[in-house]
C-alpha cells in the first residue's frame, strides 16, 4: 500500500493521533536508551585508553584450568640430567638458596605456581650429584576452610588408583600416606597445624623405611 496516497486521506483527528503516538514511541525509546548511552560514555571518559576494548572485557574470562593430577609433571623422568629437565620444564628457575636433604640432595630448581589437587604451590627438583632423585610439592592450604583435607583425599585416591594401598603413618599431628613401586617411593602428607600444609613426593627408593621419608 502506498503510505503517501493512504495517509493524506485520513481525517485530521486521525493524522493527530498518529503524531502523538509516533512522539511517545520516540520518547519512550530515547528514554531507554538514555541510562546505557550515559554508562558508556562515562566509562569512555574515565577509561579513553581502554575503551576500544570495553565491549569485549564485558565478556567472561574463563578460569585456568588445574594441571591433570599425574606422578611427576610431563617429561620429567628421575635420573635425568639438569639439561634433560630445563628442556622437559623449561620455566623452571634456578633456587637461589637450594634446600639441602639428608644423602646429598639439594633442591636446585623450582617450578611455581602449579596446581595439583586444586591447590596452588611449587615444586622443587632435588638432586645428588647431577641427577634428578626427587620431586617434591609443596602447597600452604592455610587459608582453605578444610585446611586441605580434600586435596589429601585426591592425592590419596590417585595414590591409590596407581599403586595400590598405601602404607599409613600412625600420626597424630596429621595424615600420611606412601608407596613404593619398583624403585620408586611416594608419598602424600597434610600437616594441618601450625600452618595446614599438603605435600606430594616422589622419589627415587633409598631402601628406606617410612618413617625415614
Amino acid at each position: 500500500m502506498n503510505l503517501h496516497r493512504f495517509i493524506p486521506t485520513l481525517p485530521v483527528a486521525t493524522h493527530q493521533r498518529l503524531w502523538r503516538n509516533c512522539q511517545a514511541a520516540t520518547l519512550a525509546y530515547a528514554l531507554g536508551m538514555a541510562p546505557a548511552q550515559a554508562q558508556v560514555r562515562a566509562t569512555a571518559a574515565q577509561h579513553p585508553a581502554q575503551w576500544p576494548t570495553t565491549l569485549a572485557m564485558a565478556a567472561p574470562i574463563p578460569s585456568p584450568t588445574p594441571a591433570q593430577l599425574q606422578p611427576l609433571p610431563a617429561g620429567v623422568e628421575l635420573g635425568m640430567g639438569t639439561d634433560a629437565l630445563r628442556d622437559a620444564v623449561p620455566s623452571a628457575a634456578r633456587v637461589p638458596r637450594p634446600q639441602r636433604l639428608a644423602g646429598g640432595l639439594a633442591g636446585l630448581w623450582r617450578l611455581e605456581p602449579v596446581v595439583i589437587a586444586g591447590l596452588s604451590g611449587a615444586q622443587t627438583f632435588f638432586f645428588s650429584g647431577r641427577e634428578l632423585r626427587r620431586v617434591e610439592f609443596v602447597a600452604d592450604a592455610s587459608d582453605l576452610a578444610d585446611g586441605g583435607a580434600a586435596a589429601f583425599g585426591a592425592l590419596l585416591a590417585f595414590g591409590r588408583s596407581t599403586y595400590g594401598p598405601e602404607t599409613a603413618a600412625n600420626d597424630p599431628s596429621g595424615s600420611y600416606a606412601a608407596w613404593t613401586q619398583g624403585g620408586l617411593e611416594v608419598y602424600a602428607q597434610r600437616v594441618p597445624a601450625p600452618r595446614a600444609t599438603v605435600r606430594w613426593v616422589i622419589k627415587q627408593s633409598e631402601g628406606k623405611d617410612a618413617s625415614e621419608l
